[in-house]
């Protein structure tokens, strides 16, 4: 019988978080987060965010030795992590520099010879593909322009994949197709980097890692046990959350929140949602709110000013207060007309957009009447996207699963979820269901599980 336990760990932007795995029981038998030891810095611009891959290194190494006390003999080691910004690596394995993070924003700054245009729309144009702000590519584009590329650069990698390569030991970054995509530039029907498109960008193709299936072993740690190709974390956090992705919505809602569904094929029909790679086929397509639960924290301030101007003291806790307000007065008829546009960073497609309140009465604009409608707001923006799947010709959702800390801390938003999309909402079973999706990867890979289809399988008994 093969051994059952594997090992899951997710490096995020604030925190690196690991766990152990059992797939016979599904349950978490061990769990740890971190606050990240590395803090994003900006050591020359306001708009950079870079961090240290060597520190992001020893945290997760001290971590995993955390996990192998506990159970020194697990199947294998998957993982995942913040999407798309990269390390440069030499023909070592050694990283060269800091780890530009997806929140970098060297790709959305004026090129130099034309500010009309930003270098990720410049490459965009020159590529062919649409490349954001904050993708390897873009930001790999801007420091070809400012001659910033480390000079013995051979490759450059995602954090995850970069950490996973130097756990097994090895010099040569492997990627699959979920952070691929992450990357930029990437044909999903073909599933590798579009490499004459890059080329005519005037991209050098030979700085791209390897394109390898999902799952795909890389080596093995000095323990012996192999380290998988690590997961995008959208990707991974539905592989983790979702016993059934046919028919089932993800809805997460943290900092950022997202809707998330599974579709068999591709469709390239005009969308707003991203398509995005899914480990064993078909594509995940994802509305993306940028503000989420940020929106939340944004009233929670309002609200943490005016007591702090009047009281003279900070409060302590204002969530709480929100809570209160919240659970004391019927959202029915108090809010009524009362409409919160949630959309304080903008959209994707639309950066420059801009979040409203309107239809204030003199009834409805109150303290609770503000945060029924905040909440709401939340929901509003993403219950959009299932409009647009629907045009995709999705249909025939039946099950909302919610993912994320503003889910878990709040049933209020919880139900108004549920009440928007019109269809039974669980909470998932695990707090940290990118690590337990990056496990699940690893029990593909190692042969435990026999395919990606099959991991929703192994989730807890809590979902059936």
């Amino acid at each position: 019988m093969k051994y059952m336990i594997v090992i899951g760990l997710d490096i995020g932007t604030t925190s690196i978080s690991g766990l152990l795995y059992d797939l016979e029981t599904r349950t978490v038998l061990h769990s740890l987060t971190e606050e990240q030891a590395s803090k994003p810095f900006s050591p020359n611009h306001e708009w950079e965010r870079l961090q240290e891959p060597g520190i992001i290194l020893q945290q997760v190494e001290r971590i995993l030795g955390l996990l192998l006390s506990r159970e020194p003999e697990a199947a294998g080691i998957g993982l995942t992590g913040q999407m798309h910004g990269i390390v440069y690596i030499d023909q070592s394995g050694n990283p060269l520099g800091p780890l530009y993070t997806w929140q970098d924003g060297r790709g959305g700054q004026p090129c130099v010879e034309d500010s009309s245009y930003t270098y990720a729309q410049k490459l965009s144009r020159l590529a062919g593909y649409h490349i954001a702000p904050g993708y390897g590519l873009a930001t790999h584009y801007y420091n070809l322009q400012h001659q910033l590329v480390p000079e013995h650069a051979v490759h450059f990698c995602t954090i995850a994949d970069y950490t996973a390569m130097r756990l097994a030991n090895s010099a040569v970054p492997l990627i699959d197709a979920t952070q691929a995509a992450g990357i930029g530039g990437f044909n999903i029907q073909t599933g590798d980097f579009d490499q004459i498109a890059l080329i005519q960008a005037g991209i050098d193709v030979a700085i791209l890692p390897q394109v390898v299936p999902s799952g795909t072993a890389i080596g093995v740690t000095p323990q012996g046990i192999p380290v998988y190709t690590s997961l995008g974390d959208n990707q991974a956090s539905f592989l983790g959350s979702v016993p059934q992705p046919a028919g089932s919505l993800l809805l997460n809602i943290g900092t950022g929140s997202q809707l998330s569904a599974w579709l068999p094929e591709y469709n390239p029909a005009p969308s707003a949602m991203e398509v995005r790679p899914y480990p064993g086929g078909g594509v995940l397509m994802v509305g993306a709110a940028l503000s989420g639960g940020r929106s939340y924290a944004l009233l929670e301030g309002f609200f943490r000013q005016l007591i702090t101007a009047y009281t003279g003291e900070a409060p302590a806790d204002i969530y709480s207060l929100l809570a209160q307000l919240l659970t004391e007065e019927p959202a029915d008829g108090m809010t009524a007309g009362l409409q919160v546009n949630t959309q304080f960073l903008g959209t994707r497609a639309e950066p420059d957009k801009r979040g409203s309140i309107e239809g204030i009465t003199l009834d409805n604009f109150t303290p609770a009447g503000l945060a029924h409608a905040f909440l709401q707001g939340m929901i509003d923006e993403l219950y959009g996207f299932l409009k647009d799947l629907e045009q995709q010709g999705a249909k025939g959702f039946t099950r909302l699963i919610g993912s994320g800390n503003a889910l878990r801390s709040n049933p209020v938003l919880c139900a108004k979820a549920e009440a928007a999309f019109g269809v039974p909402f669980t909470a998932g079973a695990q707090t940290e269901e990118a690590a337990v999706g990056a496990a699940l990867c690893a029990a593909v890979g190692s042969g435990v599980i026999s395919s990606f289809r099959e991991a929703g399988a192994f989730l807890g008994e809590f979902y059936h």
